[in-house]
Formats: C-alpha cells, structure tokens, sequence
C-alpha cells in the first residue's frame, strides 16, 4: 500500500548553519547533546530518513488505509449500488476485518512503550527524559540565531529608514524577528512570562503531562480489547456492516488517530520546532478510483471462485491425515 503514497521528505535538514563554539548558548555541553539527540528524535519521525518504520510514514499508512476504507465501505449503504458486489456480505465482512486489523496495528505500534520501537510514545517519553537539554538558550539559538532578540538595536543603525518605519520587522533582521518568535513559544511551553525569562528556563512538565493525557484519554485501549472481540466475530452474510456487532466504531478510530496527530504535530511543531506547513493526509496516485465502477467479477469467474474453495479447503483438510503415525514415527 505504501507504493499507493505520494511519500516526501518532511522534517529540515540537520546540517546546520553554524558550529557549537559560534552559537549564542553558554551551555555548549547541553547544546551538542541537544543536536545529536533532536538528529535522533528526526530520524525516529521524519518520513525521509532512512528509518523504514518512522512515526510520519506510519502515519501516512493508517491515515490513508483508514479513508481508503471509508471511501470503500461506503457505497453499502446507498441504494445507487444494488446489485454489485458492495453488497455481497462475504466482501463486506472481508473489508471490515482488514480494516480493523491495519488501523488496531497501526495504532498499537504508535503507541508501543518499549524502548526499542519506533513510536510516538517513545519520542515522547525520551523528550520529556531529556527535557534538561531544552532549556530556552538552546530552544532559540541552537542553530544560530541571537538569544536576545532586542541585541539589533545595538548593532544596526537606529537612523535607518527602514528600521524607524518597521523596527524588528525591517529587512535584515529576520534572525531577531525569528528569536523574538521562538521566546514567544518557548514562554508558552515553560510558563515562564516575558519579563522574568531566564536562559535556563525549560519546558513545564505539565506540557509533558498533557500530551500524555491526550493519548491516555483517547479510545485506543478501548478498541485493541474490542479488536479481540471482532476477530472472533464469524461472517454473517446478511449482515453488511459487521463492525457495529463488535463495537469498534469509526468514530472512536478517529479519536484516537486524532490523538496521535495532535501530539506528534505538539511535539514537532512547538517542542522541536520543525517549522514546515504540512498536511496529514498523503496524496493518492492518480486514477486511484479508476475501475471501481466495473463489476467485481463476472460469472463464470464466480463458479471458478467456488471451485478454488473447493480445492483449497480439500488441501488444508488433508493436513489433518497421519498426525498420530509421523507423531510416533
């Protein structure tokens, strides 16, 4: 399915613009432990590393499964397709446990605690472990630009026209105008108002504890117990919607996707500062609904559809033959 992608690197570069020694942080120990665990906190999120399993493709992948499905499904309850294979109960049923099946996956590996996977959970829990290395000198100047954001009124020109008419926001002082911003932020994440603002400010732990909450609170858990219930659900060929008999309900999937966007977007967006517009959804190829207004099969594959049944289930009852003679062989 990940062919079906539109996949592009998302995440900045880590090359930076300017050494440890020439930015404008006293703590040079903190800022090159920063550097190399944010490169690592990158590489666990960003779509174009070389990180197969990252937190954005996972995303991509159970974003787009999930309104692929939707979009699928979504004919069985008009009356415009009676007649096709939409209706078909077998089909319906098929559709619905591969649904549950990828989205339940998807998000029990987002959410997955242990230290050795690739999760939201797990960026989010060794963030809030390092939070002491994003103290608000390295959250502004890390990669170079000024702590203060007021120094540009002594090293440029007050008589500048440019500068009289538009202070901090004249060209040129884009640097300024990005440190003024980041403090802004950083205020918010630290709690701490502007006028006591201190280099070693650092993130409040209730930014941490509410993005904890926001997983904690979503249906997640509720649907993985409900999966095992629906799994053991058997096929009911009258019955096009087999997902209302096992209680995982679509609005409760996108609840907890919703979750873990909004604290994958928290944690890239305002903690490390990502700083690139980007979207959730991934773009289908083109013709992606090309052919979905054919029939599923015509009727002699169907009788060749019996057939196979036939043949297969055949085979997999002969493996039951001489169990007890090769056992005791």
């Amino acid at each position: 399915m990940a062919s079906e992608i539109k996949l592009k690197p998302l995440a900045p570069s880590t090359e930076y613009k300017c050494t440890v020694e020439e930015c404008d942080v006293e703590d040079r120990i903190a800022l090159d432990k920063y550097r190399a665990k944010r490169e690592e906190w990158l590489r666990w999120y960003d779509l174009g590393s070389d990180e197969p399993n990252s937190i954005q493709r996972q995303i991509f992948s159970m974003i787009f499964l999930d309104l692929a499905y939707r979009i699928l499904a979504g004919p069985r309850a008009t009356n415009e397709t009676s007649g096709t294979a939409t209706q078909n109960g077998f089909l319906a049923h098929f559709m619905d446990q591969g649904y549950v099946a990828t989205q339940i996956l998807a998000i029990r590996r987002l959410l997955d605690k242990r230290g050795d996977v690739i999760s939201i959970r797990r960026l989010l829990n060794d963030i809030s472990e390092n939070k002491n290395l994003v103290t608000r000198e390295i959250y502004v100047s890390y990669n170079g630009l000024p702590y203060d954001p007021n120094s540009w009124q002594s090293s440029h020109q007050e008589d500048d026209p440019m500068i009289m008419m538009w202070g901090i926001e004249a060209p040129g002082l884009n640097n300024y105008l990005a440190s003024n911003e980041r403090h802004k932020v950083f205020d918010r994440l630290s709690g701490v108002p502007a006028g006591v603002r201190k280099r070693s400010d650092q993130i409040s732990d209730k930014i941490f504890e509410k993005l904890t909450q926001w997983l904690d609170t979503s249906p997640a858990e509720t649907l993985i117990t409900l999966s095992h219930k629906f799994f053991a659900h058997a096929a009911d060929k009258a019955s096009l919607d087999s997902l209302q008999y096992s209680g995982v309900s679509l609005n409760d999937i996108a609840a907890a996707q919703k979750a873990i966007v909004r604290v994958e977007r928290a944690i890239t967006d305002e903690i490390l500062f990502v700083g690139i517009a980007r979207g959730v959804v991934p773009s289908p190829v083109l013709g992606f609904y090309k052919g979905l207004d054919s029939p599923f099969a015509s009727s002699a594959s169907t009788e060749k559809m019996y057939s196979h049944w036939q043949e297969l289930a055949g085979e997999r009852n002969s493996w039951l033959k001489g169990i007890a003679d090769e056992l005791t062989a």
